[in-house]
């Protein structure tokens, strides 16, 4: 008797995987699609050298592209704003860098009292996250100045 149901839960299971793969394969393509190149690369990065150092220069890497992404979008969305937007971005933008630094020599030093390698990588990581949180955030509003 536990035989026989232990073969039909398998069954079911097997049936359940099987109707439901294409979704998750097509969710799967779907969320790489939608996955900007900067965050592809850094991953394609971290797969070809998975290593502490590897993982480092891939997240200095991606901090770097997200800033240029970063200065693109700011000038550009300054090119678009009246006088008044213009004055509260850029003040907001200084304000935002000095939280910035600020932000990463704590992190740095929060970290560094760590045991492992992979407490080197957590700083980096997190500028390029960081970095990337805005340039997505001032892409947002580039994106939404056509709804005006």
């Amino acid at each position: 008797m536990k035989k026989s149901i232990c073969r039909v839960v398998v069954l079911t299971v097997l049936m359940l995987a099987a109707v439901f793969a294409p979704f998750s394969a097509k969710f799967a393509v779907a969320e790489e699609e939608s996955a900007h190149p900067i965050d592809v690369e850094y991953e394609r990065r971290i797969d070809a050298d998975p290593s502490t150092s590897g993982m480092i220069d891939a997240s200095v890497w991606a901090a770097k592209e997200w800033d240029k992404l970063l200065n693109k979008n700011y000038q550009e969305l300054m090119k678009n704003l009246s006088e008044g937007e213009q004055s509260k971005l850029r003040a907001s933008q200084r304000k935002w860098i000095e939280y910035r630094d600020l932000e990463f020599a704590f992190n740095a030093e929060y970290w560094s009292k760590f045991q492992g390698t992979l407490y080197r990588v957590i700083p980096y990581d997190h500028q390029a996250e960081f970095v990337k949180t805005r340039a997505l955030e001032l892409g947002g509003y580039l994106e939404n100045l056509e709804e005006r």
